[in-house]
Order: C-alpha cells, then structure tokens, then sequence
C-alpha cells in the first residue's frame, strides 16, 4: 500500500500543479475519486482525458496511479513508463513506476526508477524511502540505511520512515558483527559487542559477563572497565562496581566519569569522607554538574559539614538538575537547613519539594 502522504504529493501533480494548466474536467474528477478511494472509477476518468488529449503525461501518469491502487501493476508500469516519455521531466512518474516494480519484485529496475526520480527531485523524501525499502529488500542494509538517514533529514519522521530506518540499522550492525566474529570469535571486540546488545536488551547480567570476557582480553581499556562499572550498578553490586572504577582511574586517573561514579558509590554505601574527594576532583574534571554537586553535598551532609553541604546543594539546582535531582536536592535541603536553623529556607525548600511530588504524581499514568 502507498501511504497517505504520497497520494497528496500525487494529486497535486495529476491535477495538473506541475505545469500552469487548468486541471481538465477529468482530470479533476479522477483526482477526486483517488481521493475518496475509488481507484477504479479514477482510472475511468484519467482515461476519459486520454480520449481528449492522448498526448496527456498527466493523464497517463493518472492513470498509472489508478492502476497501482487496483494492483494491476503490469499495466501501471506501462501507463507510468508512457508518461515519462511523454515528459521526461514529470514530477512523480520514475517514483510510481518504481514502487510498482518494487511491489512485483522487480528490485534492480525498481531502484533504477527511484534514482531517476531523484535526478528530478533530489530531495524527495517519498523517493528517498521507497529506494531505501528497496535496497534493505535487495539485501544491501548498509546503502538502505544511508537512503533513509537521508531521507529523515528532509522531512519529519515518522513510524513507518522509523521503523526502515531501525531495521535498516539493525541488519547493517548484524552484518558488521557477524564480518567481526568472523574475523576473530573470540576477541575483546566481539565480547564488547555483544556485551553491548545485552545491555540495550535489558539483561545486565549477560552484559557482565561478556565484559569480563573482554577484560581478559584487553585488561588496559579504560572504557572496558567503565562499562563494566554501569552494568554492576544496574543490578546493585556496589563492590563490584567500585572496583571497576577503581581499575578504570588506575589507567585515567582524572577521568571525570569514573571519579564522579566511584564518589557517589562511597557517599552512598561506602566511605564518605573518600567519597566526598573523589567527588571534589570529579567537579574540577569537569563532571557533568548537577549529579556531581548534588552527591558532594550529600556527601558533606553526611560529615556534618552542613554549611558546605547546602552551597553544593543549592549549586545542584543551579545546573539545570534532572527532576529526580531536583526532588533529592530539595529533601536533603530540608534537612540540612534545618539543622543550620534557617527555618524559612527549610519551609521554602520542602514547599518545593511537595510541589515536584505533586507535578510527577500527576503527569504519572
């Protein structure tokens, strides 16, 4: 089936917008039969206009659409064909023609069609999608993939232009990896790749494991380790976590991510006071600012330090935090100035605090 949006790119040129004549009767009336999806009395009408103007590329052209909507689809490709030789230069004929092809399996000459529409519209996105559909069909994921990137940049996307796009992706990664085992099975790179796509599948455990494998394979990368770490997060084993960052700063030790990871795991569950310098050169190398200002605070609150507690919280909330941050500055502020007997800032800080719990219960299904 041809999409909706087509049709009206279609229309237009049926009724004959190409060009700067007036529409004929007929051509008008087969318009309009598309349009309420009568294919069959439209092919009636855009051959009653061949009648009249047998020369008539738009009648043709009509009439090709007709018929694709009917699923005769020899007969469009001859109408289609008809048309662009009338008008080599008519907008829509190559594309049709093409999609017609594509719906009999006619792959090459299906894609030979859509590159000629393109000559005359390089920026159809419809001509775009359709050749990418046509190349993940030809088995050539990594062109479709190209074809409809392309095409996502001239016009919004939508479901069906994301779907061919993720499809597209997802065969052109299954073939880089399958080339990559090939190669070598059993190295770091494989074992990272798959680690990789048990992660984005939710199953951290399987993850774990195939980055301990690349670990044994490659134990100097830095980022091995770091994703080692994340994944040990996930399903809560803070020991095991620490130590991945442990060993990651050991090669980098000013990496901000690591510091900022390894800071909040002490402040959290560990050694505070460690924690709270980790996190202080996390902020110097540039961590990203709120998470790494909010755990300093958290951090310090738990010293006592509350006076450089609240400067770190309330410096949180102005980096543009997460809502989840912005919920946790403003609880540990609550606490924090009321030991500092700030009263006022206590009452303001939990009257924010009531107003993000009542937002996020109200924009929660």
């Amino acid at each position: 089936m041809i999409r909706s949006r087509t049709f009206v790119s279609l229309l237009l040129a049926v009724c004959g917008t190409a060009s700067a004549q007036q529409p004929s009767h007929w051509m008008e009336e087969g318009a309009v039969a598309l349009r309420q999806g009568n294919p069959k009395l439209a092919e009636e009408d855009f051959r009653h206009e061949l009648e009249a103007s047998p020369d008539s590329a738009d009648a043709y052209l009509g009439v090709g659409l007709a018929e694709l909507r009917e699923g005769k689809l020899e007969e469009s490709a001859a109408s289609l064909a008809k048309a662009s030789e009338l008008n080599p230069a008519l907008p829509n004929a190559h594309l049709f023609r093409g999609i017609a092809l594509f719906q009999r399996n006619s792959l090459e000459p299906a894609a030979k069609e859509l590159h000629e529409e393109l000559k005359l519209q390089p920026k159809s996105a419809e001509a775009l999608t359709w050749l990418g559909i046509v190349e993940l069909q030809a088995g050539e994921p990594k062109q479709a993939a190209a074809t409809l990137d392309e095409a996502g940049t001239v016009k919004q996307a939508d479901p069906s232009l994301l779907y061919y796009q993720v499809r597209a992706h997802t065969l052109a990664a299954q073939e880089a990896f399958r080339a990559l085992f090939k190669m070598d099975g059993d190295s770091a790179f494989v074992h990272r790749a798959q680690a990789e796509i048990y992660s984005e599948s939710q199953q951290p455990d399987k993850a774990i494991a195939e980055y301990q494998l690349a670990l044994k394979k490659s134990p100097k990368d830095p980022e091995l380790y770091e994703a080692l770490g994340n994944e040990e997060q996930r399903v809560s084993h803070t020991a095991e976590a620490a130590s991945a960052y442990q060993s990651e700063l050991a090669l980098v030790p000013h990496n901000p991510i690591a510091l900022f990871n390894l800071g909040k795991i002490q402040v959290e569950t560990g050694d505070a006071a460690q924690g709270v310098q980790l996190l202080q050169q996390a902020v110097e190398a540039h961590a990203s600012p709120a998470p790494a200002c909010f755990y300093l605070g958290f951090g310090l609150a738990k010293l006592g330090r509350d006076e450089d507690a609240a400067r770190w919280l309330e410096r949180s909330l102005a980096s543009s935090p997460s809502d989840l941050i912005r919920q946790r500055d403003y609880y540990d502020l609550v606490r924090v100035y009321q030991r500092l007997g700030r009263k006022a800032d206590s009452q303001r800080a939990l009257d924010e605090l009531k107003k993000l719990k009542s937002s996020a219960a109200a924009s929660s299904p």
